[in-house]
């Protein structure tokens, strides 16, 4: 049965809302107001990152190119990635993403992204595109750029561009250093994209585990703290754990290593104000 809401203006004709769009209106509504707007850098970018605390410097497989370009360039192979995540209480919301990742001939990465969030009347595109260098035997950097698209239905598509520079620092073999800065220079745009910063610090007491915290400041918000885990239980069994502060969040996933050069892994993310997020993926590249 179809329930219908039935709103009265004075002065025109009643107007019919159905149940449905006022449900989809509401979903928006949340979205961008609670998770901080979607477009740009918070758009959901793999599975593995979402089990990882949201924390670059623990990203393993190619989903490094969207999140911390600079980590591409100590690899020496190419890799691609796949993800899909759902939310608890919005089914018909859908968010995908995708990246790859190639050695050019002088040894230096390149990188292409793709993320897609929906929902009925209404969506957002981004495709980032990125280069990564090692500058120095302890230093490395990356340059990206990013294009984003939102599609709201009887409205005109509204885009908007930017760019970032990420910097990766391993120091020795136990310790490294992030930096990620996204639109550096404040330029403002139809899609109110942030200018935002991530510093952050990794620990690798062994092969078996990595601990890493970093820093997030978004300049319309307040800062942000996150602390995460990748724990190696067996050569093809990885788990991950990681929480985060403003709004608060619990994180959690698992990595399984298959045909020795590809992996699955499981991701889940609890949202003090959204509540929670499932999210698979499927990625060319072996854990450690």
């Amino acid at each position: 049965m179809k329930i219908e809401v039935w709103l009265y203006i004075a002065g025109s004709n009643d107007i019919t809302v159905g149940m449905k769009q006022l449900y989809t209106l509401v979903a928006i509504f949340l979205i961008a107001s609670c998770a901080m707007a979607q477009s740009g850098p918070y758009m959901f970018s793999g599975a593995g990152y979402q089990g990882n605390g949201q924390i670059g410097l623990l990203t393993e497989d190619a989903e490094a190119g969207i999140v911390l370009p600079a980590l591409l360039a100590v690899r020496t192979h190419g890799g691609w990635s796949v993800s899909a995540a759902t939310r608890t209480g919005l089914k018909d919301l859908t968010e995908i993403s995708g990246t790859a990742h190639l050695v050019l001939p002088w040894e230096d990465q390149v990188a292409v992204g793709t993320q897609h969030t929906g929902i009925e009347g209404y969506s957002e595109q981004r495709i980032t595109f990125s280069y990564a260098r090692r500058l120095f035997e302890k230093l490395n950097a990356a340059l990206q750029f990013d294009l984003n698209r939102n599609e709201a239905e009887e409205f005109d598509n509204i885009y908007a561009a930017s760019w970032s520079v990420s910097i990766h620092a391993p120091l020795m073999k136990e310790l490294s250093m992030s930096a990620w800065i996204y639109n550096p220079l404040g330029t403002e745009s139809v899609l109110d994209l942030p200018s935002m910063a991530r510093i952050g610090v990794l620990y690798e007491p062994s092969d078996k585990i990595g601990v890493a915290i970093e820093a997030e400041k978004d300049w319309r918000h307040e800062l942000r703290f996150k602390a995460g885990m990748n724990y190696h239980l067996h050569e093809k069994l990885t788990v991950r754990w990681g929480i985060g502060t403003r709004p608060s969040l619990v994180h959690a996933g698992i990595s399984w290593n298959i045909f020795n050069n590809m992996a699955l892994t499981g991701g889940w993310r609890y949202h003090s104000r959204l509540g929670s997020s499932l999210s698979a993926s499927l990625s060319q590249y072996k854990a450690k």
